[in-house]
């Protein structure tokens, strides 16, 4: 098992889940639209293509606590 932190611009939740979850699933599960935001796990950037693979093919260790963030910049964040 492991514990996620899950933060976005309004949201700041733990969940603890096991090693075969995926980003994707957790920000699913909270209810997170992450459409036209970039996401991190522990500050490194995933893709598109990593939102379906497993904390465990992340690199997550069983027992490890990490931080998943989706972030989304407004248009007054360029100016």
């Amino acid at each position: 098992m492991i514990k996620v932190l899950v933060k976005n611009n309004t949201i700041r939740e733990e969940v603890i889940t096991d090693l075969q979850a995926t980003p994707l699933s957790i920000f699913n599960q909270k209810g997170i639209d992450i459409s036209g935001s970039q996401v991190n796990l522990n500050g490194v950037i995933l893709t598109s293509e990593r939102f379906n693979s497993t904390f465990e093919s992340l690199g997550v260790a069983d027992g490890a606590s990490v931080s998943l963030n989706s972030v989304v910049k407004a248009d007054g964040a360029n100016k």
